[in-house]
């Protein structure tokens, strides 16, 4: 490679005019990358168990191990899944190990007839472990009986003890609840009789989405050649597709929205790592996140730059938070939040203090794990900021200018697609006891009907119909939002809608100018 770099000259800032590749080197370099790609599938579906312990099936798991074990507790009463073999993969299971997984168990089953679903679940129950079961193994019989107290059911954080919703309506017959699971299941019911398809895949990519994603990444990797090669235009081109492309299949897939096939789900994102760690994405996206949307003290989107931004009351006002509606403070702010926060330093402190932004507790992580986990982050930093100074025909302030400026625009092209979903007047500090509603009335949409809001956000535009289905692939939830608002009218539920990009700025700026203001009480 550093041949090709060194003879590279431009005729202009958007022409390569010495370095053409011959047919046989693409050849050759096709059929070498075409064998990697075929030996690290292979020793992914062979070794990734034992290194990626979130894979792990029933085969893989003990039960007479401790460390084995999978439990969680669900409507206030413990079960162990260590040896379900779940039809989402065994990940989406090791999400609520030693957690309250009612939320995530609640939104992820939007499909599955309900009597069915808690008949399956009731196979796992732990017995004796309904109400404080910490606080009964430590009073009662230690034996192993298969008992709550023998297994160890503790959460990993106390306070994690599933108070924060009103769990009575789920099952009402003609409540919120019920309407939005009849909804979704009418749709694709109808989808997967035309397709001659389960339901559950129904709600998955779409052929056509599928091509896609399939065109966007092809034209990603496309671009690369010009760029690593220092042309001008894709200073710009190719950051802006790394982002279309990621956002219009990674957030789906750790969703487990993209395909019905878990595998695919969790291993193509590592293809696009740039917003995080598929790992500690699970932990503040989907366990954090989607479970507590603008819960103090138990979403960790509430609190990622405290020092400088001030988005809910439950962050302590500072002198720092004055001028934080500024361009320059938003821009500052919003350029290092991906690459420099989430990426990296975010990620750091969860893995060193076990939790991520002190809201969602983390596991700590195997060896092995730990190895593939640090390997990958050091792979990030070297594709996003390290290359350009080890090319010899970029100068250094060029260097410069190629590590810093893609991963600025990526981070910008991030922090507008999300904090205009809730942090908003209306948004920040809505609530409901009612978990669904909570997931409305704490959201808001954006540009529904425009192509290019839809595209370029990835779907996040539907961020209401993303919360109340997050396992629904987003090409499913334009034709869905009708529907949705229609009950949400039924039940005097309010469903924020912004016009567009414009309109949604200017709802979340005039909320952080609000919330720079010192509190008076």
């Amino acid at each position: 490679m550093s041949s090709i770099f060194s003879h590279r000259r431009f005729a202009s800032p958007f022409v390569v005019d010495h370095y053409r590749p011959s047919s046989e080197s693409c050849l050759l370099g096709l059929g070498t990358a075409s064998a990697l790609l075929y030996a690290t599938l292979w020793l992914v579906r062979r070794y990734g168990p034992y290194v990626f312990t979130e894979a792990r099936s029933p085969s893989h798991r003990d039960p007479s191990v401790p460390a084995d074990r999978l439990l969680t507790r669900i409507h206030g009463r413990w079960h162990d899944l260590t040896k379900f073999d779940h039809p989402g993969g065994p990940i989406a299971l090791s999400l609520v190990h030693l957690r309250d997984g009612t939320a995530l168990f609640e939104s992820h089953h939007p499909f599955v007839d309900r009597k069915y679903l808690m008949r399956t679940l009731a196979r796992y129950e732990v017995p004796n472990s309904g109400g404080s079961s910490e606080r009964r193994g430590k009073e009662e019989n230690d034996d192993d009986d298969g008992s709550a107290s023998s297994l160890g059911c503790a959460l990993m954080d106390p306070r994690d003890d599933g108070s924060v919703y009103d769990w009575s309506g789920t099952e009402e017959e003609g409540g919120f609840a019920s309407d939005m699971r009849r909804l979704v299941r009418a749709h694709f019911a109808s989808i997967a009789s035309s397709r001659g398809i389960s339901v559950s895949r129904a709600a998955k990519a779409t052929p056509r989405r599928w091509a896609l994603v399939l065109a966007l990444m092809a034209a990603f990797f496309a671009s690369l050649p010009m760029y690593v090669s220092g042309c001008w235009a894709f200073l710009f081109v190719t950051p802006i597709l790394a982002w279309v492309t990621a956002v219009n299949y990674w957030h789906d897939a750790l969703h487990f929205g993209l395909s019905s096939d878990w595998r695919v789900n969790a291993w193509l994102p590592y293809l696009f790592p740039y917003y995080s760690s598929p790992w500690t994405w699970y932990h503040e996206h989907v366990i954090g996140h989607h479970a507590y949307p603008n819960v103090e003290h138990r979403d960790p989107d509430l609190a990622h730059a405290p020092q400088l931004m001030r988005e809910h009351d439950s962050v302590r006002w500072r002198d720092t938070h004055v001028g934080q509606s500024r361009l320059r403070r938003v821009l500052l702010v919003w350029s290092v939040a991906l690459g420099l926060g989430l990426s990296l330093l975010s990620d750091a402190r969860a893995n060193v203090k076990l939790s991520y932004n002190n809201v969602v507790p983390y596991a700590s992580l195997s060896r092995p794990r730990c190895a593939a986990h640090v390997l990958g982050r050091l792979a990030y930093v070297s594709l996003m900021h390290v290359w350009p100074y080890l090319t010899t025909s970029f100068p250094m302030w060029k260097a410069t200018i190629w590590a810093t400026l893609p991963g600025m625009i990526l981070s910008v092209c991030f922090m507008i697609n999300t904090q205009v979903n809730h942090l908003t007047r209306d948004c920040a500090h809505a609530s409901d006891a009612d978990f669904y509603k909570h997931q409305v009335v704490t959201a808001q949409n954006f540009g529904n009907g425009s192509l290019f809001c839809y595209y370029f956000s990835g779907g996040l535009n539907y961020q209401i119909e993303h919360h109340l289905f997050p396992t629904v692939n987003h090409c499913h939830l334009p034709a869905l939002s009708k529907g949705v608002r229609m009950i949400c009218e039924k039940h005097g539920v309010p469903y924020h809608l912004a016009a567009g990009y414009r309109d949604a700025m200017r709802r979340h700026m005039a909320h952080t100018l609000e919330m720079e203001k010192r509190p008076t009480t």
